[in-house]
């Protein structure tokens, strides 16, 4: 069995001098519907030329192109609703590496939770759907041609978040763009995602006209988290504050504490369980039918989990970027959604939504967002490999959405497990950060598993610098899960195997 380290750190190439650069306006093509705003020599952190242009009315997107190309693109997604240029595959050093890389802001200017700019403007929905970053991939892929005046060996996406989701968008809908993908805690039903997002802000805050504090405090969910990990921590041979695997865990909500009278922080009255339930149960719609799945156990008292996602208030609210402050990101994302992009209306009221015809009035929203399609033949006859990561965690998207769709891409063709890979991530948040290792140089693994034909069997994750915590530890094909060897550093991967569930 093969393990491959990779950490994400900047490789740094030699390079010519900065006055060698062909970094002039003159040098870049004329391209229908493109219009360039700028070009600009940059010297770190290798020198590259800088070119920044505008596709259709308001797509814009940078250019990174390197002195010394490696002869690869890889285009970065974005977080969020976007709103600004933004490139993820800078994080895992590509530009050092030699790649020519691309970003946009997908078609609109604003902040990363604003969903006002999508009122009434179906354009520009469709922009951040899909066809922005299909449009400035072909674009970039060109300049990049045209710049180098040499064809380009390999083609890759990196994203994360909403950039997952554009990564799964490509692979459905362009499967000729990119020759290898990631998808990292893919954004990919936005359908299910402002279902789960409404009905928990519905139980965290029945009284809609307070968000200053939701119903489950900070000291709630740590009392909450310590007795998940009390009942389960333990399953995996190792007290780590870690679940290998939450679906194994049996802990039940009936097991915490009531309130006999009054609230306190030590226990649970019934709307607090009810909230609680909510989280892990998953959207219905009016007649009970499950809309999406619910999230599992873990990272409910983590900075960057439940009260910056899920619970939290106002007063500890993100601010959103100046605009109006909103109690916790779930918050602003389910409600910019119903407002800005299904019912289209401003003043669109979350607390009285009752999903009587939720699937009837999201159709449009889904028809251009969503990327459920389990169909990854055309990608996968095009020789293209696809990688999935999520952190078990993850307080913002669930970790068992991806489960959902990697299974349903096996039940479409069980052979697509040689081209399609998932990897869940025990006690990482979202993206990254937890209490689990989540540092993997995802476009190094990618590039490898591209060039070779080879997928990895495991892949080895560390904990970035400055974590609390140090050590690596392995990360298994889906469904295996590291178990540990039972000596040894329980923080040091090669103390682990990856086995089958039992």
């Amino acid at each position: 069995m093969s393990r491959i380290v990779f950490f994400l750190l900047p490789l740094f190439v030699s390079s010519p001098s900065l006055a060698q650069l062909n970094c002039d306006i003159g040098s870049l093509p004329e391209l229908p519907d493109v219009r360039w705003t700028s070009l600009e020599e940059v010297a770190n952190p290798v020198p590259h030329c800088k070119a920044a242009g505008i596709i259709g009315p308001e797509i814009r997107f940078e250019l990174l192109l390197p002195e010394d190309w490696n002869g690869k693109f890889v285009m970065g997604g974005g977080g969020g609703f976007v709103g600004s240029v933004q490139n993820s595959s800078l994080a895992y050093g590509s530009l050092a590496a030699g790649y020519a890389t691309v970003g946009t802001d997908t078609g609109h200017q604003a902040g990363g939770i604003d969903g006002s700019w999508a009122l009434n403007n179906l354009e520009r929905l469709v922009n951040f759907g899909h066809q922005a970053v299909h449009r400035t991939a072909v674009t970039a892929k060109s300049v990049i041609r045209d710049y180098y005046d040499a064809d380009i060996e390999q083609n890759y996406f990196v994203g994360c978040s909403r950039g997952g989701g554009q990564a799964l968008m490509e692979a459905q809908r362009y499967p000729d763009d990119f020759d290898g993908i990631v998808a990292g805690a893919p954004a990919y039903s936005w359908s299910g995602l402002s279902a789960l997002g409404i009905q928990i802000q519905q139980a965290m805050f029945p009284d809609s006209s307070n968000l200053s504090a939701a119903i489950i405090s900070p000291a709630e969910q740590a009392l909450l988290e310590g007795m998940i990990l009390s009942s389960c921590d333990a399953q995996d041979g190792i007290e780590d504050g870690i679940l290998n695997d939450p679906r194994q865990c049996g802990f039940s909500i009936s097991e915490l504490p009531s309130c006999s009278a009054g609230d306190t922080d030590e226990c649970f009255t019934d709307a607090e369980r009810a909230a609680i339930s909510k989280v892990y149960s998953g959207p219905t719609d009016s007649r009970g039918r499950p809309l999406f799945y619910g999230y599992p156990f873990g990272g409910e008292s983590d900075n960057g989990g439940w009260t910056s996602w899920l619970s939290g208030g106002v007063q500890s609210s993100t601010r959103n970027n100046g605009a109006q402050a909103i109690p916790n990101a779930s918050f602003g994302f389910s409600t910019g959604i119903m407002k800005n992009m299904v019912f289209h209306d401003a003043n669109w009221d979350f607390s009285s939504y009752r999903f009587d015809n939720f699937d009837e009035e999201v159709a449009v929203m889904s028809a251009t967002l969503n990327a459920t399609n389990p169909d990854l033949s055309a990608y996968r006859d095009n020789g293209g490999k696809l990688l999935i990561y999520h952190g078990w965690s993850d307080a913002a998207l669930t970790a068992l959405g991806s489960i959902g769709y990697y299974d349903q891409v096996l039940d479409k063709d069980p052979t697509a497990r040689e081209d399609v890979q998932l990897y869940m991530m025990p006690g990482v948040l979202h993206c990254a950060g937890g209490k689990g290792p989540s540092m993997v140089n995802f476009l190094e693994v990618i590039d490898q598993w591209v060039a070779s034909g080879d997928a990895p069997d495991e892949l080895v994750a560390s904990y970035p610098p400055g974590s609390q915590r140090t050590g690596t530890r392995p990360l298994c094909v889906y469904p295996q899960i590291a178990e540990y060897d039972g000596s040894g550093d329980s923080f040091d991967a090669s103390n682990f195997s990856c086995v089958n569930p039992q």
